[in-house]
């Protein structure tokens, strides 16, 4: 994929070198010179040097072939100017970082796909580390889904269990297993054993049972 990212923030920066490592075609767009040109040497991408609210540095970056653009400043009048501005050259894809939940509709009427609240988002997944002790990974993909991990202790009740036979609960299910470094998609046949990482996802509201399950608290 092509992808524009406007801001070299932290995020922005982190978000390229993940990208450029799954040898996806990155390019950055920021505004300060001497930020630009020292992270122009630094990262295996090219590197833009203007305002991405100027109409002339996003055809630079290549506007017209991007398939995705990713607004990454912390203004969000800046991010909904790049996003307008992304409307204008037909990128299908706009993603926005926001500080303000307020503005979401207004992203939104002008087609953003995904809006992400860094703080909002940072301070969830603290909460879920104190709640849900022993959950590896808590990570929410929409509005009311997440997805966790959680590894299978040697000795957990769960050991020896075949999926069907799990009471997990409504509007949940077990997506994936690695086991031994290998991926298994499970089916309802599929046995836990203990050492495997199991990776679920359920609706926000009964995902706390769904750890209970796992963690095999149920037994």
């Amino acid at each position: 994929m092509y992808v524009i990212i406007v801001g070299a923030s932290k995020i922005g920066v982190t978000l390229a070198n993940l990208l450029i490592s799954d040898k996806h075609n990155v390019v950055i767009v920021e505004k300060d010179e001497d930020k630009a040109k020292k992270l122009a040497e630094v990262i295996d991408a090219l590197v833009v040097a203007g305002s991405g609210t100027e109409y002339d540095v996003l055809r630079e970056a290549g506007a017209d072939k991007a398939d995705v653009i990713v607004a990454a400043t912390s203004h969000d009048e800046v991010n909904l100017m790049v996003c307008e501005l992304a409307r204008m050259f037909n990128i299908r894809r706009m993603i926005t970082l926001s500080v303000n939940p307020k503005h979401e509709n207004i992203f939104k009427e002008i087609g953003v796909e995904n809006i992400i609240y860094p703080s909002t988002t940072i301070a969830a997944h603290i909460r879920n580390l104190i709640v849900r002790p022993g959950i590896s990974t808590v990570l929410a993909i929409m509005e009311d889904i997440e997805i966790i991990e959680v590894d299978i202790p040697k000795n957990s009740p769960l050991n020896g269990k075949v999926i069907k036979d799990i009471p997990l609960p409504e509007n949940s299910s077990i997506a994936a297993i690695y086991r031994n470094g290998q991926l298994i998609i499970p089916r309802g046949s599929t046995i836990i054993k203990g050492g495997d990482k199991i990776t679920a996802l359920a609706k926000v509201q009964v995902i706390d049972k769904l750890t209970k399950v796992l963690r095999g608290h149920i037994y």
